[in-house]
């Protein structure tokens, strides 16, 4: 996604994620796209790095979708890890031509499938958002480490708003 593009995506975005955190009770909330490029977040604190959480997120997601064309997928839903304290739920979904992906971090104050709900939700939510209907082909290569570093540039400089 282009630098002029983000900006405003990023400002449809921060209701629908709002809301998702809120309803779906977990502790963190990222949105990027399939290069990794951060378009929201939500509730990441001193105990996670964003620009490493994003970047892991694509390449789970890139793992993933090729695990799906060996079982003859076209793609695939979700990932799901329950750890001691803490569980992490990571999906795709498309909207238009771009492939977004949500990691979003809970603890015994949500479940998967309250998660799961408001999952569909969110999903809903920025299919409507006017910024994103008709989007520009992805990105070339060359463009990629331009719009990641785009992304973590607006996280960085914008304050989280509650």
């Amino acid at each position: 996604m282009k630098r002029d593009d983000l900006y405003a995506v990023a400002e449809a975005i921060k209701g629908p994620m709002k809301d998702f955190v809120r309803e779906s009770r977990v502790r963190t909330a990222l949105l990027v796209n399939h290069s990794g490029q951060v378009l929201a977040q939500r509730g990441f604190s001193r105990g996670f790095d964003v620009g490493d959480v994003a970047t892991l997120a694509a390449a789970a997601h890139s793992s993933a979708h090729a695990l799906a064309k060996l079982t003859d997928s076209d793609r695939w839903t979700h990932l799901h890890h329950a750890g001691r304290e803490k569980q992490i739920f990571l999906a795709p979904f498309r909207v238009g031509d771009e492939e977004l992906i949500l990691i979003a971090i809970f603890d015994d104050d949500s479940t998967l499938g309250l998660v799961q709900l408001f999952f569909d939700r969110l999903v809903e939510a920025i299919r409507e958002i006017p910024q994103l209907q008709n989007r520009l082909p992805k990105g070339d290569a060359e463009g990629f480490e331009r719009d990641l570093e785009a992304g973590v540039e607006r996280l960085l400089s914008e304050p989280e708003d509650d």
